[in-house]
């Protein structure tokens, strides 16, 4: 009986250290784009990306959405307001708001209003000053689920996240 014991064990090692040794050859291979969509079923049930906020170009206003003809149709995204407030400061002019990696404003007084689609994101450029710098979410319109109300970020020296933009 101990001999049929002895040779269990000895196939089950054998058995588990191959597939821990299988194990981190998959992980290692799934790096690689190519081979994750044949290796990860999760990766073949994902849809493809599709770029936010799809805005509507046409200087019109018009629906949320609206049907033009076989099928087309244009997308315009809600647009949201926020006010941010430095903490401790009357302004910081060389403190730059980013939207979608863009300059978009300077804070060049203590609280900045700011008119932005679903999707945009908001960063907070502070790189040129040498000391902690705290702004705060004031204001934001009754669509805006996202940054919320009296958030504060904290940036030393360098660019804080505040995040993208997520309308109700």
């Amino acid at each position: 009986m101990k001999k049929h014991i002895n040779l269990v064990e000895k196939y089950l090692i054998r058995i588990v250290v191959l597939f821990m040794v299988a194990l981190v050859v998959v992980q290692g291979l799934m790096t690689r784009d190519d081979l994750r969509l044949y290796l990860s079923l999760g990766e073949r049930l994902e849809g493809q990306y599709i770029g936010q906020p799809a805005i509507n170009k046409s200087p019109d206003p018009a629906p949320a959405v609206q049907n033009e003809g076989a099928g087309e149709k244009n997308v315009q995204s809600p647009q949201a307001r926020l006010t941010i407030s430095i903490e401790r400061f009357a302004s910081l002019p060389r403190a730059v708001i980013l939207v979608n990696h863009h300059p978009y404003r300077e804070f060049t007084e203590k609280e900045m209003s700011l008119e932005l689609a679903a999707g945009d994101i908001v960063e907070i450029d502070t790189t040129f000053y040498s000391f902690p710098v705290s702004f705060l979410i004031k204001e934001t319109s009754s669509n805006v689920a996202y940054p919320e109300k009296n958030q504060v970020y904290n940036a030393n020296q360098g660019i804080v996240m505040v995040g993208k933009i997520i309308v109700k």
